[in-house]
């Protein structure tokens, strides 16, 4: 009788093809005729289940995944982030679901929450406490020699990935003044992903220091969500001002995607107002402006259950606009813009 296949055989093998769960859920139920899931594939990887004798016998026959290319072929990623020096405009209400939505289309994606409230690591069900008591945070990350990689963890039954947060994040933030070029850390460490990961998104903290700055100085593509209010609004133009000293001191290729109005009432009068001064804002500076995200009970929920709103209800308020998101991003992917590009 042949050995059985192990988990860590299955996860090396789906990785070092550049594949997601799903993906090699899509492939395994081509092949073999059967209606296998994510939540399956990962029970075989942590080995809770044995791999199936037909499933080991498929992946070894030598025959490759159709269109599913190895992961030193696929180049570097697109690095997307979302910020506002303003907090609770839904930074990581879009930062949690656009992730989902991309790694959906069948892109590896990894999630790095840069906040030291760590809201990303909490809405994804992961506790941001274990996670520093394990060193496996961001803020470890930032400090070790060893590899990025080192310091994920899959989300969404391995939809994709996250790199967790957690309040030691906020000492990080001082630390960075202090060192030479310490906001180019976080680039660095991000160029080490090149091959393992189509999009990696940055989930920032609600303020321009220095944490914020590194994330600028790593991304490709900034997307500006904003609160249809007046405060919310207020903070734009100095957020323009630091993307136009990022752009002229480190990292020139820095593009805005565009402005997303979020928690936008129709039939408040001064979201109408808001609204129409961010179409000027838009149109003055060559922007796109995504459809308004409304106010919803769905994302508030989302949070409990440790889950991107639309995995629970792909059809929340705001589901167009995170997918003009998300299909922008794959647009940007097809054109070659990505990271140090």
């Amino acid at each position: 009788m042949p050995r059985d296949m192990t988990g860590d055989e299955l996860r090396s093998y789906r990785e070092q093809r550049g594949m997601n769960q799903q993906a090699l859920v899509t492939w395994l139920n081509e092949r073999l005729n059967r209606r296998y899931d994510r939540a399956k594939v990962s029970r075989w990887e942590t080995g809770a289940e044995r791999i199936p004798q037909t499933v080991a016998a498929a992946l070894k026959d030598g025959t490759e995944p159709s269109g599913i290319p190895a992961a030193a072929s696929r180049g570097a990623p697109v690095v997307f982030c979302a910020a506002n020096q303003k907090g609770g405009v839904a930074k990581t209400t879009t930062c949690v679901n656009v992730a989902w939505l991309l790694a959906q289309a069948g892109s590896r994606v990894l999630l790095v929450d840069c906040d030291p409230q760590a809201n990303a690591t909490v809405h994804l069900g992961v506790d941001p406490h274990e996670q520093e008591l394990a060193k496996a945070t961001l803020t470890h990350a930032l400090k070790s020699t060893r590899p990025m990689r080192e310091f994920v963890v899959p989300v969404c039954d391995g939809a994709f990935h996250l790199l967790p947060a957690s309040i030691s994040l906020a000492a990080t933030d001082r630390e960075l003044l202090r060192q030479p070029n310490g906001t180019l850390i976080l680039r660095a460490k991000i160029g080490q992903l090149a091959g393992h990961y189509d999009y990696i998104v940055l989930d920032c903290p609600p303020h321009l220091g220095e944490l914020t700055v590194s994330v600028l100085n790593a991304a490709d593509q900034l997307l500006i969500p904003t609160q249809t209010e007046l405060l919310s609004m207020m903070g734009i133009p100095q957020l323009f001002e630091t993307i136009a000293g990022v752009r002229e001191l480190v990292n020139p290729r820095l593009g805005v995607l565009g402005i997303l109005p979020t928690m936008y009432s129709p039939r408040r009068v001064q979201d109408e107002q808001v609204m129409t001064e961010l179409r000027a804002l838009a149109e003055s500076e060559n922007l796109r402006l995504f459809s308004p995200v409304k106010r919803a009970a769905d994302y508030t929920k989302s949070v409990m259950a440790g889950r991107p709103g639309l995995a629970i209800n792909p059809n929340s308020a705001g589901a167009e606009s995170y997918r003009e998101i998300a299909e922008a991003l794959l647009d940007l992917a097809k054109e070659g813009v990505r990271h140090g590009a």
